[in-house]
């Protein structure tokens, strides 16, 4: 698709400069049935920032509370997994706003792969915007910080390489177009100025 045959609509959806590349990731502690837990420790809500652009890849950063209270605790109890969500724009996450979603993985795995002075562990995410995306998973890493005995995650990075993050915009704009088609919005000017003088006539 050429630069003319988009609208300024489909431009913003696009965001080739990456000007409004923003959002949020949550972070849960879930139980063997995928029920978040509520204890303390047991969930978080951050924003993430576009840390760099540059070469090939994306990387997207959010920096996790390590307070008395607000925190994310990785524990080596029995049948607890570690999950999280990312997604662009508004506080809320939605079906057209998701990046991506961490396949659970268990607790006493990461404490396992932070033996001795490891600090970072990984987890596996799939993005539903990609084809094939259940083949197709990336890697979030993840930055831990011990506390008075408790493994605390401060820090997640998700890298993705740039023909990954314009696949999943292409998709979400046209999950945008197919908002607009019925409703006859997604038009450029010169369309919107036909469409006016018609209706003076």
């Amino acid at each position: 698709m050429t630069e003319k045959e988009l609208t300024k609509g489909a431009k913003r959806i696009l965001d080739e400069s990456e000007e409004n590349t923003c959002g949020f990731a949550a972070f849960f502690i879930l139980d063997q049935d995928g029920y978040g837990k509520k204890t303390k420790g047991s969930s978080v809500e951050v924003p993430w920032h576009l840390m760099s652009c540059e070469g090939d890849e994306v990387l997207f950063q959010a920096e996790l509370p390590a307070n008395p209270l607000f925190y994310l605790q990785v524990s080596s109890e029995e049948n607890n997994f570690f999950w999280g969500q990312w997604w662009l724009g508004d506080s809320k996450r939605s079906k057209t706003n998701a990046i991506c979603d961490l396949i659970p993985k268990d607790c006493r795995l990461i404490q396992k792969s932070l033996e001795g002075d490891t600090v970072d562990f990984e987890c596996q995410a799939e993005m539903p915007f990609l084809k094939n995306s259940s083949t197709r998973l990336v890697t979030v890493k993840f930055t831990t910080k011990e506390q008075k005995f408790v493994t605390k995650v401060v820090k997640a990075q998700l890298k993705l390489p740039k023909a990954v993050w314009l696949e999943w915009k292409q998709h979400r704009l046209r999950l945008w177009r197919a908002s607009k088609v019925w409703a006859g919005e997604d038009k450029d000017d010169d369309e919107k100025k036909d469409d006016k003088d018609k209706k003076d006539e």
